[in-house]
Parts: structure tokens; C-alpha cells; sequence
């Protein structure tokens, strides 16, 4: 799809809709979002796209999933996306398609990232998993900086941490994002000169 048949404008307007559906204003949205009424503001009039980590508190603060807020879609026993039918929506930094459904376990969406564009900080509740389709990004969790993630490179990871994805590679970047809803739970202490596992295999 090129640049010029994506609606840049449908997620603000989505944005609004559901917002006066609820009867709030911006200020009762940009407080349940964390965010200021300008920035709010800005989204809904298309001025600014939100970043994925936005998404997925509006998402959460309407009480629909991603899928519903991006696509606007309902699903019904199953939610089937072929690739020839993806709604690839504007974000910021990036282009982003929802690849889940009405279903509010997880949400998942392929992230399309060109050459030396980054997605600004994000962080929400729950957990993602970060996979790379094809290219190479790097991966800032928190103050810890992953270096060229290439294609079958997966990163499992508290979504509460802030972290930032960028490409750093010399073509456009795919990158498959599956977020969950449900809180990390804790994790034992490390011990003395223990460090992450990072192994081919095994869990970050």
C-alpha cells in the first residue's frame, strides 16, 4: 500500500468518536492516558499519530482491543487477516496493520519501520513479545540497548519497562508486536554476577 492510500487521519477520528460515544472530554481521556489535552487534541485532529504504546492505553481506556480501535472491526468466532486485506494505519514512526481481534487476551500487530525511523518511547501494561520479519532494529529496554535484531531475533519482555524499537539497517524493517493484558508477574531476584539469560532458545 503506498503512502498516499493510507488514511492518515482515520485513527483521530476514531479516537474522537469513541470518546463522545463515553461522553468525555479531553481532559477526562487525557488523564486516563496519561497524557496532556494538547497532545490528545493534536491526535484526534491528525496534526499527531500516536506512538503503539498509546494505542494501547486508549485501547484499554475505551475498553476495546487494539483491533477494535485501529480497524474499528468486529470479529466474529475468529479473526482472520489476510495479507492482501490489511488496514495499515499511519503511527508514529512507523505504519502499523493489527493482526488480532475482538479477543481481549493480547494484541498483535506488524510494525512496518523505514530506513532510520524509531517509534518513540512506549510503555503499558502487561508483556510483549517483539519478533523480527525481515531488516534489522534495535531494541532499547529501559536503559539496556539490544544491537541488529535481524530476521527470527525475538525479544520477550515486561511491557512496563519503557523501551524503544528502531531501524537501524539499510532497508525497511518488519517487525511482528504481540502485547498481553495481564500484569508481569514477578521474577526471582538475580543473584551475585548473575546477568539475563539471552541464549538462542531460551527466555530474555
Amino acid at each position: 500500500m503506498s503512502e498516499s492510500e493510507i488514511d492518515t487521519g482515520w485513527i483521530g477520528r476514531r479516537i474522537a468518536k469513541l470518546r463522545a460515544e463515553r461522553g468525555w472530554t479531553l481532559a477526562a481521556l487525557a488523564a486516563r492516558v496519561e497524557l496532556s489535552t494538547t497532545q490528545l487534541s493534536r491526535i484526534e485532529s491528525a496534526a499527531r499519530q500516536p506512538s503503539i504504546g498509546t494505542l494501547i492505553e486508549l485501547a484499554r481506556a475505551f475498553g476495546v482491543t487494539l483491533s477494535e480501535l485501529v480497524d474499528g472491526e468486529e470479529t466474529s468466532r475468529y479473526h482472520l487477516t489476510r495479507s492482501k486485506d490489511r488496514t495499515t494505519r499511519e503511527i508514529a514512526g512507523g505504519q502499523a496493520s493489527t493482526l488480532s481481534g475482538r479477543y481481549p487476551g493480547l494484541d498483535a500487530l506488524l510494525l512496518t519501520l523505514e530506513r532510520g525511523a524509531s517509534i518513540p518511547e512506549a510503555r503499558h501494561a502487561g508483556e510483549e513479545l517483539l519478533c523480527v520479519l525481515t531488516g534489522t532494529v534495535d531494541l532499547t529496554i529501559d536503559t539496556e540497548k539490544l544491537t541488529a535484531l535481524t530476521a527470527g531475533d525475538t525479544v520477550h519482555f515486561p511491557a512496563d519497562l519503557p523501551h524503544i524499537v528502531s531501524n537501524t539497517g539499510e532497508d525497511t524493517a518488519e517487525v511482528l508486536i504481540v502485547a498481553t493484558h495481564t500484569p508481569t508477574a514477578a521474577l526471582p531476584a538475580l543473584g551475585a554476577g548473575e546477568a539475563p539469560h539471552a541464549a538462542q532458545g531460551q527466555p530474555l
